[in-house]
């Protein structure tokens, strides 16, 4: 499969973020890795990503307060959050304001898989 859609994956588990990257990318996803707020940030705005995975819960700015910042300087951003907590409140905060989902840690990679191509299939109906 071969989809052009390019993917941003922020977590701070160097491991879960190569494991999503690798699955993607056996999917036909050009990806992106970033392990960092910051970098989170500087990296989705300063380039076209189609989508961003990001981690909710992590040291220093999380995935949350990295969306937020996102959304502030590309209101047309796409974020997935990813999370392996219950934290309520943080999520219901960016879902509110524009994130496009949660998946829950652990989940199927068909179902990240799932979010990703209705998200294609929206571009490409756009």
């Amino acid at each position: 499969m071969s989809n052009n859609l390019k993917v941003l994956v922020f977590d701070d588990n160097l491991d879960v973020a190569q494991g999503v990257g690798e699955i993607l990318e056996l999917s036909g996803y050009d990806v992106t890795l970033v392990h960092d707020g910051r970098s989170a940030v500087s990296t989705y705005c300063s380039n076209h990503f189609d989508v961003g995975l990001f981690d909710v819960r992590m040291q220093g700015m999380n995935g949350v307060e990295a969306f937020l910042e996102i959304k502030r300087q590309r209101p047309d951003a796409s974020i997935i959050l990813m999370s392996g907590y219950a934290d309520d409140n943080l999520i219901a905060r960016a879902l509110e304001n524009g994130a496009l989902g949660l998946l829950s840690k652990p989940f199927e990679p068909d179902d990240m898989l799932d979010q990703l191509s209705k998200i294609c299939s929206s571009e490409t109906a756009a």
